[in-house]
Parts: structure tokens; sequence; C-alpha cells
């Protein structure tokens, strides 16, 4: 008797698709039986993405799409749903940062990230849950959110790369963490049958991580584990949360950084 996958034919949409994380949540979701809408910011992105995995057109929808405009998410996601159907799950991994010291902060800078972070994960929650209001799907949000929505950065670690994530990336990313809450609350009242989660990751391997062996040898004195996280390391409790596997948590922050954040 065949096996049946975990999400057999079910569409979900991940935004940031064209990232390192999007990309292997993307392919998870592909192995697992599942269709794809993509979303991302950048159409040549996404492209070449799509060429490098060989995404096949009828298992993946390709759409560029600027999440912090919510006529624009409303557009897309229901084009979405008349291209492939009803759609099941939401994963907002699309997310910005900046890397200047907060002194010489801009209000554009403070702007761009809070723009994308917290008003594009809003408007994408808002939709998805009206879309599933309408369609009486009972289905599940995973939001990407940061072990620095919960911790600060240690600026000891990021001293060779010059560069170190910002006070607004931090504060957007405990945003996203009590959006879980207020949604997993109140989308239920309100009669979506949704259940929605966070993961937060701390340290990705990624090509400039690798480059510096001074941050990577400070990452791993100060994470009990002693390494960085792989991308699928992150993907596939995402998957878990999606899935029917795990259909009583709800409003729950799921911390993936190797203990980093336990000091």
């Amino acid at each position: 008797m065949k096996k049946e996958k975990t999400f057999d034919k079910k569409n979900i949409i991940v935004t940031g698709a064209a990232g390192q994380l999007g990309e292997t949540i993307v392919n998870q979701i592909l192995k697992s039986g599942g269709n794809v809408i993509a979303i991302d910011i950048s159409t040549q992105k996404l492209k070449k993405i799509s060429r490098k995995n060989n995404w096949p057109k009828n298992k993946v929808l390709c759409l560029k799409v600027d999440i912090s405009k919510a006529k624009e998410v409303l557009k897309k996601f229901s084009y979405a749903e008349k291209k492939f159907g009803k759609i099941y799950g939401l994963v907002n991994n699309a997310g910005v940062s900046i890397f200047t010291n907060w002194k010489n902060r801009t209000e554009k800078e403070i702007d761009h990230v809070a723009k994308t972070n917290l008003k594009g994960t809003i408007n994408c929650i808002n939709q998805f849950l009206k879309q599933s209001i309408k369609n009486k799907i009972e289905g599940s949000i995973v939001n990407v959110a940061s072990h620095y929505g919960v911790i600060s950065p240690d600026p000891r670690i990021y001293s060779e790369l010059k560069r170190r994530n910002s006070e607004i990336y931090g504060a957007t990313k405990a945003g996203i963490i009590q959006l879980t809450k207020y949604f997993a609350a109140n989308g239920f009242v309100d009669g979506a049958k949704v259940r929605v989660n966070t993961v937060s990751p701390g340290g990705i391997e990624s090509n400039l991580n690798l480059k510096s062996k001074n941050f990577i040898k400070s990452y791993k004195y100060r994470c009990p584990i002693n390494r960085l996280a792989s991308t699928e390391e992150v993907a596939k409790p995402i998957l878990f949360l999606l899935s029917d596997e795990s259909s009583y948590i709800n409003g729950h922050n799921l911390i993936i950084d190797g203990g980093m954040s336990i000091w």
C-alpha cells in the first residue's frame, strides 16, 4: 500500500521563497507531496532558484509580490487560489534587516524593515485567514521570527564581519512572536480554524558566515551544540508545524538555535 505523503496535493504559500531558507522550505514541501505558491519580491531571483531546482510548473507557482502592500497581497493570494485551488498553509518567511550601527540609523531604514517584517506579515496573515474562513479550511500558519526577537545580538561575535543585526530587526521579530499569539487566539474566535505558530531560528550556515573564521569560532563558543544550523534543520520543524502532526500546537514560539538563547 502506497504511503500517503504529509501534504498530499495541499497548496501552501511560502513568502521569501527565493532566499536561502525559503528555497529549502519549498523543496521540503515538494518532497512531502505538497504544491507551493512561491512568493518573493524579486522575479529574477525566483526564476533563478526555480531553474536551479527544476521546480515543476504544475507543482510550483512563482509570483512576484510586495507583501508590504495589502492590495497586492489580496490580488496575488486570490490569483493563486484561482490557479491552484484552496490554500491550506502559509509560511511567512520573507524578512529583511539592516546592518549599520544604531547611531547612524535613518528613518528610511526603520520604515523599510518594519514595512516588510511586520506590515508584510500582517497583510499575509489577514488575507490567508479571510480566504480560510470563506473556504472553510482547517489550516496552519508558520511565521519565521528569530531568536533575536527573544535575546539581544552579542556584538562580540560579529566584530570581524563588521556587521550585526539591528535594533529594528530584533524589535520586528519580537513583534512577529506577539502577532502569532494574537492571531492564534483571535483567529479562532473570529471563525478561522487556523493554527498559528512561530519558529525563531538562530544562526544559519550561509556563504557570508562561513567566510569568517572568527565569527564561526565565536558563535560556536556561545552555542551549546557548538555549530550553526543548516537550512534543513530549520525547514523541517516548519513543516512539522504546518502539518497535522502538530494539530494541537497553537500560539507557540519554537526556538531553533542549538540552545544559544538559554544563557
